[in-house]
């Protein structure tokens, strides 16, 4: 039996690497993305500044439809209503949020001092703006953040300032 020429073994060679590096590369390389792909709500980075006040008892995610006027719809009107807590021990953590399609004129990060809370205006007492999503043409704004039906918003990135909490009553009458 006669061996092949080894110009086809090499082009042999040459064809099986490249698909094996085609199928090991298939969007190897690409980062893994933060939005799940069933996700229906925001998703991003939460980067962390300053120091972690020593009564922190959690931060957490928070979106509103809109503005709340008053210390009752901030409490009453936030979007998920039982909310979830981001990790802030490292600088950066991502977050999602499920919630429904639709566009949200507030999304923020909320630091929670240690104690209960009763879901009433007296939680404004134990409970301070982080920080929250900006509006890319005007950072001074906020952003408005649009969550698509049946999909999700992503890239919802802001910074959190733990050493300029702010109370609600900054944003709200109470």
């Amino acid at each position: 039996m006669a061996c092949p020429s080894v110009p086809v073994r090499l082009a042999a060679v040459i064809g099986a690497v490249g698909v094996i590096v085609g199928l090991a590369c298939d969007g190897g390389l690409q980062p893994e993305p933060i939005c799940a792909p069933e996700l229906v709500g925001v998703c991003g980075t939460v980067r962390f500044r300053g120091t972690v006040p020593d009564s922190t008892d959690n931060v957490f995610m928070a979106a509103y439809a809109t503005l709340p006027q008053t210390c009752t719809e901030l409490i009453q009107t936030r979007q998920p209503f039982l909310p979830p807590a981001i990790p802030y021990t490292d600088s950066i953590a991502a977050y999602s949020v499920e919630l429904p399609a639709g566009d949200y004129e507030w999304v923020l990060a909320v630091w929670k001092k240690e104690g209960t809370l009763t879901l009433t205006p007296a939680d404004t007492a134990l409970l301070r703006v982080a920080g929250y999503y900006r509006d890319a043409a005007d950072s001074t704004q906020r952003g408005v953040v649009t969550v698509p039906g049946g999909g999700s918003a992503g890239d919802v990135n802001f910074r959190v300032e733990f050493d300029s909490l702010r109370p609600a009553t900054d944003f709200v009458s109470c």
